[in-house]
């Protein structure tokens, strides 16, 4: 199989830049390629991921087989009164093509890194706007290779989160299409992107927002100052000066970004009882 590749390092795969390596990386190109592949290896684990914009991986690796989805996962296209957008295709790409085709309620999109699967898996949003508000349905393929349609109104969206399994592999989406004026969609684009780059670090080693905002009169960052540890460092590991809800890693590996996520988690809790959640996802063996 020639898009299956053993012992494969996964820093690349990884905004963060660390990683081990994975004992079997997958990247099928087709929906049928990926399907074939699960009938055969059902009693694997595996673990799907996107452009790893929120994902850390160990350094240690991951004994799991990693799934990341190919070129026919990438398309964008418009049918009847809906977007349909293959679940690998970049969320800035589906603003971009919305704006082309005046099509509002996607701006958003812009200024959030990663993939359309990753997007709506953890119903992400900024700006007042989230997945669930754009998301007709999700077509995906479950661990024992079923193609399954799940409309928005049998998903459960929270808080940077959904009750979809975490095993299910998003296929496509299917987008609600609301018309509007090309130049007042590109002005909202250019005044989300703006605030972001104003309130934001980029150009670094990073995974976005390191936790989601708790359930308190707190938000993330404030918890994070208050408790001191934006002023700690792990190696080359740090809280952004900018916005120390996002950590830097000027040259680390893996294990000193989890140390920080971990000390945090625990000064927070020690100081304000309050247990912080982690937005990144990390994978690999311990």
């Amino acid at each position: 199989m020639n898009n299956l590749f053993l012992d494969h390092n996964l820093s690349s795969n990884s905004w963060f830049g660390v990683g081990g390596k994975a004992k079997k990386f997958f990247t099928p190109d087709t929906e049928n390629e990926l399907v074939n592949y699960l009938k055969k290896i059902q009693e694997d684990n595996f673990v799907t991921i996107g452009s790893g914009s929120n994902i850390l991986f160990r350094d240690k690796g991951c004994s799991d087989t990693i799934i990341k989805l190919g070129k026919d996962f990438r398309k964008i296209d418009i049918i009847e009164d809906s977007i349909i957008c293959g679940s690998g295709t970049l969320k800035s790409f589906v603003s971009k093509f919305a704006l082309d085709k005046g099509i509002e309620n996607m701006e958003f999109l812009s200024c959030i890194p990663g993939t359309m699967g990753g997007g709506v898996a953890m119903n992400a949003g900024c700006f007042g706007y989230e997945f669930k508000d754009i998301v007709k349905e999700v077509h995906a393929v479950d661990k024992n290779a079923n193609k399954l349609i799940i409309e928005s109104k049998n998903i459960n969206f929270g808080y940077r989160k959904t009750n979809l399994p975490e095993d299910l592999i998003i296929t496509n989406l299917l987008l609600r299409v609301a018309k509007g004026s090309k130049e007042k969609i590109k002005r909202k684009i250019n005044e989300f992107k703006k605030n972001k780059n104003n309130a934001q670090p980029s150009k670094i080693k990073t995974g976005g927002s390191t936790f989601k905002n708790p359930n308190s009169n707190y938000k993330a960052w404030e918890l994070i100052k208050k408790s001191g540890c934006d002023k700690v460092q792990f190696g080359q590991v740090k809280f952004s000066k900018l916005h120390c809800n996002f950590i830097e890693n000027s040259g680390s590996s893996g294990q000193d970004v989890e140390d920080l996520i971990n000390h945090t988690i625990d000064e927070v809790n020690n100081k304000f009882n309050i247990i912080l959640e982690p937005e990144i996802k990390i994978i690999g063996d311990k």
